[in-house]
């Protein structure tokens, strides 16, 4: 993900290589990170008017795991919640974390 934020996916698709394969003999490979590789190997398909529906779409296959007593350790790590969100909304990440913490900010005070 930090090089597709940079822009810099020339090599992506040996990075995913290499990160599946890491993942798979630390014996860590959970749904979470195979619908992650999944869909940054299909960004080079996508074209960049369907982008949003992408990210819609990962948005909610990965919202099913955010509870889910396996699966949710990989959000422990990474915001990819929020992620999703800010590039959904075409907003920084760090704006959409923020407005996150305020609701619940406000939701903890009453």
């Amino acid at each position: 993900m930090a090089h597709y934020e940079a822009g810099k996916d020339y090599h992506l698709q040996s990075l995913l290589k290499s990160t599946y394969k890491f993942l798979l003999k630390m014996d860590d490979l959970h749904e979470v990170q195979k619908e992650m590789i999944k869909f940054i190997k299909s960004l080079q398909d996508i074209y960049p008017h369907d982008l949003k529906r992408a990210f819609l779409n990962l948005h909610k296959k990965l919202s099913t795991y955010e509870n889910h007593p396996f699966e949710s350790r990989a959000f422990l790590y990474l915001d990819i919640i929020s992620w999703l969100e800010s590039k959904i909304d075409n907003i920084p990440v760090n704006q959409v974390i923020r407005a996150k913490y305020l609701l619940k900010s406000q939701a903890s005070n009453t």
